[in-house]
């Protein structure tokens, strides 16, 4: 009998408990969060402390805070993504740095763009970099790059100002982790891309306004001197290397 009745008081206990918790949430922050949100708020988020120290006048300046609130919450997120960087070899860093001025971007980085990866010397390989950056220009190719993760970023190739290709690739040296719209968005870099922007910075700071389509097509490496079966586009990178638009 004694035990019955313990595990009742232990019941009731842990009843009032949970109800008094699931009441400690201000019932204006639940009804907010329900109605912008389609959810109940966390425990921190019913902390009021969030909301201009615990002070508002009013349903509708509550909103706001919350609003507010959440922006915040949601900057916090992205800049460590925005905060991640590219990296390759030093070389290159160092050419671009002399070149042009700035960082490669991470299509910048991999070593197929120039001789298809191969050279003997410093000066061989800024011969190369030029090569490459004229022939770029040459056929009004445009790149822009977006970080994603630590691990991954999003490159985007523009022909006279229009999405031709769109690849997935690694933060370090530029390598192709995924090509073409089907399998970028399959790699899992197209769920974290929504044009507008977003939480993706281009090079130069601006915002990246892209949206991955499943049937955009894939930049790979070829021959400088075969031309590629299937190939909608195909322009000379440096030496014997060629770009190749599937």
């Amino acid at each position: 009998m004694q035990k019955i009745f313990s595990s009742v008081l232990v019941f009731v206990v842990l009843f009032v408990s949970s109800a008094a918790s699931a009441q400690s949430c201000d019932p204006w922050i639940v009804s907010i969060y329900k109605t912008l949100y389609q959810k109940a708020p966390s425990s921190e988020e019913c902390n009021i402390k969030n909301y201009n120290n615990g002070s508002w006048s009013s349903y509708q300046q509550l909103t706001d805070l919350i609003k507010n609130y959440q922006s915040k919450i949601k900057s916090s997120k992205s800049s460590t993504v925005i905060n991640a960087s590219v990296t390759g070899d030093p070389w290159i860093t160092a050419i671009y740095k002399e070149l042009h001025n700035r960082q490669p971007n991470s299509w910048e980085y991999n070593i197929r763009n120039y001789n298809n990866g191969t050279w003997r010397s410093y000066q061989e390989l800024k011969g190369y970099v030029s090569q490459f950056q004229k022939s770029l220009k040459d056929n009004g190719i445009t790149i822009e790059t977006a970080v994603l993760n630590n691990e991954s970023n999003l490159v985007v190739f523009k022909k006279n100002g229009e999405q031709i290709a769109v690849n997935l690739l690694s933060n370090k040296g530029g390598n192709v982790i995924a090509s073409g719209g089907g399998n970028v968005i399959a790699a899992g870099g197209g769920n974290v891309i929504a044009a507008g922007g977003g939480n993706v910075i281009a090079a130069g700071g601006g915002n990246l306004s892209f949206h991955v389509g499943a049937n955009l097509g894939g930049a790979n490496f070829g021959s400088g001197y075969t031309v590629q079966s299937g190939a909608k586009l195909q322009i000379k990178t440096s030496g014997n290397g060629s770009l190749v638009i599937k």
